[in-house]
């Protein structure tokens, strides 16, 4: 037992310190799922398709766990070299003082300072090292439950002062320097529109909401709300004044969720379930946003501006499999 404990701590190295931290870095992985049944949420990512290039992009397994930032990144001491990639939103990284690309794999010598500022487009952008970074596995999770309190470090946000391991040492064999063209992830995250379509699958609970609501659907517009977080993302309503749900109520047998499923309590504020979400929940589902336009939402600042465009299961599929297909050709 003493050998075994001793081989596993050699397979471990203290390669990274935290000199200064941002406003929410909290590691995660694709999330702890095979719980909901119990009660427990699935947290995760916010941003599966970023989260997932930059593992490859380092050589890691998708479900590899990976550090979120939030609007700014953390500052990060190596102790030894390590390769790393940072995906997501347009972030400042500055690599002993140089400017640095994201969305593409580079390296640091021991004793370098590795700074993620603030970001320009987007809210949230990923680190991952090759290798992997050693987080505890919680209910088959590395990721971190902030509501809960277990999960990654803890079940607490990185702190100042914080010392990461990362499994294996000194920089792997592979892979070599490799990178996602900047066409392709903005096509992605549809840099190029004004109002961000999101594709989504309506239903389960149709017969509670308003038919005169559901037919000025692809003329309404909405806006990413303030008090959005990583547990649901409201919307309001910027040109529909009329009836939302029917007469039988915006209130079910509380029923499952899951990542993008969009309830309207009586409020009449859409509210699109994420990473966070709770297990079950009581308010009418209208709809549930497709799984390759939620990374798009993840990324969405308040005061964007967003529509509701519905498709059918097959669309939504065909669109899966083509931000799949991406992801391989990393």
């Amino acid at each position: 037992m003493r050998e075994l404990k001793l081989l596993q701590r050699e397979q471990l190295m203290t390669v990274v310190e935290i000199l200064k931290v941002g406003p929410l870095s909290t590691f995660q992985d694709l999330g702890r799922v095979g719980c909901q049944h119990q009660g427990v949420r699935v947290c995760g990512v916010m941003d599966a398709f970023a989260s997932r290039a930059a593992n490859r992009l380092v050589g890691n397994a998708d479900d590899g766990a990976v550090i979120e930032y939030t609007l700014v990144g953390d500052s990060l001491r190596f102790n030894e070299p390590a390769t790393l990639a940072i995906t997501g939103a347009d972030v400042e990284c500055r690599l002993d003082g140089q400017r640095i690309s994201t969305w593409q794999t580079f390296e640091v010598e021991a004793g370098s300072t590795l700074t993620v500022g603030g970001m320009a487009w987007g809210v949230r952008a990923y680190l991952a090292i090759a290798g992997g970074w050693s987080v505890p596995i919680t209910l088959g999770s590395a990721s971190t439950d902030l509501v809960a309190g277990f999960g990654g470090l803890d079940g607490r946000v990185v702190k100042k002062g914080d010392s990461l391991l990362v499994n294996g040492r000194g920089i792997p064999e592979a892979p070599a320097i490799k990178k996602l063209p900047a066409n392709r992830y903005r096509e992605v995250y549809q840099r190029n529109q004004e109002v961000i379509p999101l594709r989504v699958l309506l239903g389960p609970d149709s017969e509670h909401f308003h038919s005169r609501f559901v037919a000025a659907l692809e003329q309404l517009q909405f806006q990413v709300s303030t008090d959005s977080n990583r547990q649901g993302i409201t919307l309001d309503c910027k040109n529909y004044e009329g009836p939302i749900h029917s007469a039988l109520g915006p209130d079910i047998i509380s029923s499952f969720t899951t990542f993008g499923t969009i309830q309207i309590p009586r409020h009449g504020r859409p509210t699109v379930l994420m990473a966070d979400r709770q297990s079950t929940g009581g308010f009418a589902r209208f709809a549930k946003v497709i799984d390759a336009d939620l990374p798009v939402l993840a990324q969405c600042r308040p005061g964007q501006t967003v529509c509701l465009v519905p498709v059918s299961l097959a669309e939504a599929r065909a669109a899966r499999l083509y931000q799949d297909a991406m992801v391989d050709s990393v």
